[in-house]
Parts: structure tokens; sequence; C-alpha cells
């Protein structure tokens, strides 16, 4: 039963819907290894650095009042002639501000050494070549620059774009994440809505995952290159390589139960495929990493 006091919430969800030219994209069965189709170069992008004063935060029941410092990547995938960014990382109007930007002033405070769009014409691009624009999840972070690709169709998890128009919860943290995020997003004129798990390209090249816990409807991304195999995106389904070990979750997730299932999923995914996994926001990995111009394939 839906009580009252959501019922503004769920009209406002429907009329941002109706106005953006929401539609309904299929969900798809995981891809057949032996046969899945190829992207043809994943390009990592730096989206933003950033140090937050308690990795506890992160790393509940450890590191209390720690500081630690966390990369945020943004990727850009090659098929054919079409170009596919997985998430768009801290606003670019911030870049070289020396006094930063936050998503949760108290917690955390970003920095942003490179644009997206200097980064793109690094390898002869702009804005408006980008197809696709895949959110693995709305924090500010990660959507910082969906409104410079007006013309690219925006893909999230309708659990997502939901639950950041619905109502607050007990964490003022959490609401205030979801307060920016309605604020980042506006109002894209092609958003797409994803019901779970969707094969972007219909042949195994690029494919979705959904993993909730993070937020209600996080995914990652699953990417199968010729030479590098399969290669998933993290997302946030977790944040570093001892979280995953100790299926450790965040006190900022929305449900811990949900975390630990999808890092399980990730686990079984990666034994399927013989998969490498990247996480977004491990600097210690990331900075191993190559880095536009150079690329997987």
């Amino acid at each position: 039963m839906i009580r009252k006091r959501y019922l503004g919430s769920a009209c406002r969800f429907l009329l941002l819907s109706l106005l953006a030219g929401t539609t309904i994209a299929s969900s798809g069965e995981l891809p057949n290894a032996s046969s899945a189709g190829f992207a043809e170069k994943l390009f990592r992008l730096d989206c933003g650095r950033s140090i937050a004063n308690d990795e506890s935060i992160w790393t509940p029941g450890e590191n209390q009042g720690h500081s630690i410092e966390f990369s945020s990547t943004c990727w850009l995938i090659k098929r054919g002639s079409q170009w596919l960014l997985w998430d768009t990382g801290v606003p670019e109007a911030t870049a070289n501000d020396p006094n930063g930007w936050s998503t949760l002033p108290k917690l955390i405070l970003y920095h942003l050494d490179k644009t997206l769009t200097g980064q793109l014409a690094e390898i002869g691009l702009k804005l408006p070549d980008v197809t696709y624009v895949v959110i693995s999840h709305s924090h500010g972070d990660h959507i910082g620059n969906v409104t410079l690709f007006p013309n690219a169709e925006i893909l999230i998890q309708r659990t997502e774009y939901e639950w950041i128009h619905g109502g607050n919860g007990p964490n003022e943290n959490v609401n205030q994440l979801m307060a920016l995020a309605r604020r980042l997003m506006g109002n894209p004129r092609n958003l797409r809505l994803i019901d779970g798990d969707l094969d972007v390209f219909g042949d195994g090249s690029i494919f979705l995952i959904s993993t909730p816990g993070h937020t209600p409807g996080s995914q990652s991304l699953l990417v199968h290159l010729r030479n590098s195999g399969f290669i998933i995106l993290s997302g946030d389904v977790v944040h570093l390589e001892e979280n995953f070990a100790k299926s450790r979750v965040p006190s900022l997730n929305t449900d811990r139960q949900a975390s630990i299932e999808s890092m399980e999923r990730i686990r079984q995914i990666i034994r399927d495929y013989r998969a490498t996994l990247f996480i977004n926001h491990d600097k210690k990995q990331t900075d191993g990493l190559k880095l536009l111009p150079a690329f997987y394939d």
C-alpha cells in the first residue's frame, strides 16, 4: 500500500518521465562467452580524485578517523562507429578549482585536473560524438557532466531514477546525495530506463549487469574486447579490493544484503568469464591502468 506522503513524489516522477520521453528497455540474459561480439577500444578517462576524512564510512569497523584518497574514473568505449561513455565524473566546471567540489562536504572533497571535453579532444572527439551515456548510479561524482550530452541516450536503471525522485529516508547523507542527483541529472530528453540486465547492442559486446545495494539501482558493465577478454567496470558495487575480498559494505550503501549479493554475483561472473574487474574508486589499482589516449582492445 502506498503511503500518502509518497504520492506527491510518485506524481513528480511520472511527470518527469513523460517530459523526458522515457521508454522501457528490455532486459537480457548474460552473453554466451564463446559467441559474444567485441567492442573495439576501451579508454580510461580521469574523472577526478578525492580525499575522504574518515575511511571507516567505506570500511565500517576499520580505519576510523583515517583519511583515504579515492580515484574517480569514467570509461569510453568504441564499438563500430558508435561511442559509449560509462559515467561522467565530477562536474568539469570545477576543474582546477583549488577549493575543490563535494557531494558531502563534511565527508569528502573532490578535485578535477582534466575535463571530459579536453580528454575527448585528445583522440579527436567532440561531445556530440558520444552516442550513449550509461550511468552506473546517481551519485554526483558519477553524473556530474550528464548535461554536457543533451543528444545522447542516457541509460539508467528505472529503480535508480524512481529512487532519487522519491521520498527521503533516515540517512541524511543519503538524502543529500539524492537531492544533488536530481539537480545534476536534470531532465534528459533521451532518457532510457532499464529494468535489470541489458545487452546494449544485442551481441554480448557491452552488457549491463544489475548490481543493487550501493544504491537501489546501481549497475556494473561487462565489456568484451578481442585481446583483453571480458572486463567488468565496477560502478560502485565495490570501492576497494579489500572490501571485495571481505564482502565489506560501506555505511552509505542503501541495502547491505543486496550489496553482498551483488558482490557475489560479480565474483561468479569473474569465474564464468575469466573476467578482469576494474574498481572505479580504488586508486591503488587505478594508478596502474592505462589512461587515454592509451586503450585496451
